[in-house]
């Protein structure tokens, strides 16, 4: 099922692509599909010729969250180019309905310089975060959470980033007009500095990409703090695992709308869409689960993984 969507979306990326003024660095693609593809050819080897499923797991949850990666990158700048009216306005407008401050919470994070560190800390953790929950909980017998939770991923990275299309803004930094030397004590991952590729996305400008070091341009909704939610599930299922990431998850979202510029709103549409996708994805592999229980024949018509 994930290879399925990887399939479909790099077929997508391509046929957009060249309908827009952006273009790639052709290695910057090529090159990690080819890391995923490979992963994964090592994982059918190790998993019909040398028998060790757990390793044959790890290798294809790896080759499909490389190659899911660079393909969302690129997919993420092709939604804007349609360039629809920003809502930074309209978003700014949810978060003071609901009695949130951005600002307030910038100023306060400001004077907590400790508290601001550690959110930092937290807000780039998110990729040795998954790569260890693909290493450790196929190798633990947990293939199917770490499945599930891949599957996720890429289905929350598929809806986040076409309704971000839908819904484009510029960020909280931008928006608010935030001069950071009037706030010495944070460094923010992403105040402004994706706004150069996210504005002629946008205008349809030509843009070169290398996706290797592609900035993250979504506001809303915000893909990290889905990517923390879903974290946290696919941790929850391993007793070594599940206390430790659960704080540092939570500790990852709380950090979003400062290190990300994400507006409150973005962090809850994330969330939400992380919870609907993990239900999905989980009632998606139903059936290769049960059939595996029922001595390893899978139906007719459904996939042997995802």
């Amino acid at each position: 099922m994930a290879w399925t969507v990887i399939g479909a979306l790099l077929l997508a990326d391509l046929a957009w692509m060249s309908q827009t003024a952006i273009s790639v660095a052709p290695w910057s693609l090529i090159g990690p599909l080819a890391v995923g593809a490979g992963l994964a050819g090592l994982a059918a080897f190790y998993r019909v010729r040398r028998r060790e499923p757990r390793l044959a797991d790890a290798l294809d949850l790896v080759g499909q969250m490389t190659a899911f990666m660079v393909l969302s990158a690129l997919f993420s700048y092709l939604v804007v180019t349609p360039g629809l009216p920003m809502q930074d306005s309209v978003l700014d407008a949810a978060d003071r309905a609901m009695g949130l401050d951005w600002l307030a919470f910038l100023r306060w994070l400001d004077g907590h310089a400790w508290f601001a560190r550690i959110l930092s800390f937290t807000y780039a953790s998110f990729m040795p975060q998954i790569l260890l929950l693909l290493v450790v909980l196929p190798f633990m017998g947990q293939g199917r959470a770490a499945r599930v939770t891949v599957l996720a991923m890429i289905l929350a990275g598929v809806v986040t980033i076409s309704i971000s299309g839908l819904l484009p803004a510029l960020s909280t930094f931008a928006h608010y007009r935030v001069d950071l030397a009037e706030y010495p004590q944070l460094k923010p991952a992403a105040a402004f500095i994706h706004l150069p590729d996210l504005l002629a996305a946008h205008a349809g400008q030509p843009l070169h990409l290398d996706l290797m070091k592609a900035h993250g341009i979504i506001t809303f909704p915000s893909y990290h703090a889905a990517l923390g939610l879903l974290a946290l599930l696919g941790a929850w299922s391993n007793r070594w695992l599940r206390w430790p990431l659960f704080v540092v998850n939570v500790l990852m979202i709380v950090a979003t709308p400062i290190d990300g510029g994400h507006y409150f709103t973005d962090v809850l549409g994330g969330l939400a869409i992380a919870a609907a996708c993990h239900v999905c994805a989980h009632r998606l592999l139903l059936p290769v689960a049960s059939a595996q229980r029922d001595g390893g024949r899978v139906p007719a018509g459904v996939p042997a993984a995802s």
